[in-house]
Parts: structure tokens; sequence; C-alpha cells
């Protein structure tokens, strides 16, 4: 078996069929779909119960865990030499493991990502999470910073450096679970690639708290990927002010004055809400620690 593509999914049914018919396309054959469903209440549960009787998928169903989870209960299952990873609100072009495979073998990458394209440009908290994405993929993917930033809905790894560094930890529910591991697959003497020419159209249907929410889950997240990774190696360098400054440019010079405004007002509601999860989870982490509650255990 050349891929296995692992697929979380929670309560986005609709979107789901979309993502898994794209993966039905491809034109590259030698691959599984694993879909693993992190306690949806939606009737997920059987649609993939169908699709794993007509053996068009490998499938596992648990209680919620977050995402790092999701996608380590699907590594149990897969038997690729590479671990390919989407989301439940991506479609993929029917040359997408194909390209991952010519990349692979051109290179010696052991992790590669790609792009995402706002499926829905009409939802602008929709284009402004691809936006941001996508200009920091680009910006500090050019800069030979520690580790490529990447994001997990349009990713690949060899099955043997996800092996060798333990996959996601467990204890990103969401939020820079991705830079975490591309981070310890570079500390380990990996190389990892950014792609731009993979490309998934994203169809993210996040609503102004939706938007918001996932922001600060970001933060909180960030703040876990720093205080981690400094006890294990030193701590990682944080994204330079003149990227964060660019940022704020950047919808100016890829869309009109209007559009570009609204974009603009997202990404600083964007940042404030990052830092307010990093600040949350420094709080908390704070606190815990003094009353002697803090759990360092990797699961």
């Amino acid at each position: 078996m050349t891929f296995s593509v692992i697929v979380p999914t929670y309560n986005r049914l609709p979107l789901l069929r979309q993502t898994l018919e794209s993966l039905f396309r491809q034109d590259f054959r030698d691959y599984e779909i694993i879909v693993v469903n992190d306690g949806s209440c939606d009737g997920t549960d059987a649609y993939l119960k169908t699709l794993s009787a007509e053996s068009r998928i490998i499938y596992h169903c648990q209680e919620n865990q977050g995402l790092a989870a999701t996608r380590n209960a699907g590594l149990r299952y897969a038997h690729g030499e590479y671990i390919a990873f989407t989301d439940d609100d991506c479609v993929l072009p029917k040359d997408w493991l194909s390209k991952y495979h010519g990349r692979f073998r051109q290179s010696p990458a052991v992790g590669i990502g790609g792009a995402s394209r706002t499926g829905n440009p009409t939802n602008p908290y929709a284009e402004a999470n691809d936006l941001i994405n996508n200009y920091l993929k680009t910006a500090l993917n050019s800069d030979r910073v520690e580790a490529p930033f990447l994001t997990g809905n349009n990713v690949a790894y060899t099955r043997a450096i996800l092996e060798k560094v333990g996959g996601p930890d467990n204890r990103f529910r969401m939020g820079a679970e991705d830079r975490d591991l591309t981070y310890r697959i570079v500390r380990a003497g990996g190389v990892v690639l950014f792609d731009p020419s993979i490309v998934v159209d994203h169809y993210n249907d996040a609503d102004l708290i939706g938007f918001v929410r996932h922001q600060y889950d970001q933060g909180k997240g960030s703040y876990l990927f720093y205080r981690l990774n400094r006890n294990s190696f030193g701590r990682p360098s944080s994204i330079p002010m003149a990227v964060y400054l660019g940022l704020l440019v950047h919808p100016f010079t890829v869309q009109r004055l209007g559009k570009a405004a609204l974009l603009f007002f997202l990404i600083v509601l964007a940042q404030i809400a990052v830092v307010a999860g990093f600040l949350t989870a420094m709080i908390s982490h704070n606190r815990d620690d003094s009353t002697g509650n803090v759990d360092e255990k990797k699961e």
C-alpha cells in the first residue's frame, strides 16, 4: 500500500460527503481511506458504517477526544508507506495523491504540505482564515525557519518519520498540533517542504463566532506548543513581528479596497483572539502549576 489517507470528522456530514467523493475520484489507485469519527451526532456514523460495509473506507468511531487524538486513531489502522491527512471540509483534486507521490520521489522530504484555496469565497470568515494560513505558509517557509508552517488539511508524511517521532501529540485538542509535529520532525533530522502547487479547496463553514473561537483555540495551542517544546528542545523561535506586519498589509495587495478592509479587520480580530487564547492557556497552566495539578505526559 502506497498511501493511507486519514480524514478526521466531527459533525460535518454534508461537507464530509464532498471530501470522500473527491477521494474516491483520485487518479492514483494504490491507497486506502481511513475515516475517524470523533463523536459526531449528525448522522455521520450511519453514513460511514454504510461505506465501511461496502469496503470503500476503513472506519473508526470514538468519543470526542480532539484533532490530534483523532489523527492518531487513524494511524493505528494505516498500512501505507505514506500517510496523507486532510479534513472533512476539503475537496481534493483528482491528482492530489499523484502530486504527493511525485514530490516524494523527487526529493528527500519526509513531510510535504500544500496550500488551501477558499471553496466558498462569499464567506469572509473562510476567506480570512485561508488568507492567514496561506500567507504564513509562504512567508515562513521561504525564510528557513526552524520548521515549516503547514496545516493538517493538506499534508503528507512518510510512515517511518511519524513512527519515529510518535505522531501527533494527543495533548493538542485543537490548535498548533501541526506546528508541533513538523517541529519535532525537523528536530529529529527530517526534511519538511511546502509545495504551493498542491492545492485543496477548503469549504470552511465558519460564522463570526466560529472564526473567533478557532483563532482562540489556535492561541491556546500555541502556548502549549511553546511550553512543551521549551522543555524538550529549548524554546522555539517566535514568528517574527515583520511577518505579522506583512500579514496586515497583505489583503491590500490581493483584493480591492473594500474587501481588503474587511479582511484586514478580520485579521486584526483573529490576532486578538489568538493572544487571548495564549494568555488564557498560560494563566490556566500557571494556576495548575501552583496547585501541583499539571499533567506533562504525552498520551
